[in-house]
């Protein structure tokens, strides 16, 4: 059931988005907008690294084994949004968004 999804951007910060599934024992439920709260199985860690300045982000979500099916789900959102960050154009008019100009 582990699952892991590496994907580099290719910047001048030297970003990697590591996209992970796994199993846990801790951490309650956050489906169903939070409200679940029944016990977690599955975890799924959306780790962004960056080298200049060397920053570390995680997000997490949690579900329990009825919304289990759900953590594929956000896997694939989470690649799908870092696979859109390779693209140089995209990374420029999400990071000007943010008030970010790259050289």
């Amino acid at each position: 059931m582990p699952q892991q999804t590496v994907i580099a951007l290719d910047d001048d910060r030297n970003t990697t988005h590591t996209v992970q599934t796994i199993p846990v024992d801790s951490g309650q439920c956050c489906a169903e907008h939070g409200t679940c709260g029944k016990p977690g199985v599955l975890a799924v860690r959306n780790t962004i690294d960056q080298q200049r300045p060397a920053e570390s982000s995680t997000y997490r979500i949690t579900v329990c084994a009825e919304h289990q099916d759900g953590a594929a789900h956000m896997h694939g959102v989470w690649v799908a949004s870092a696979r859109e960050m390779q693209d140089p154009d995209k990374r420029a008019e999400f990071l000007a968004g943010a008030g970010v100009v790259e050289p």
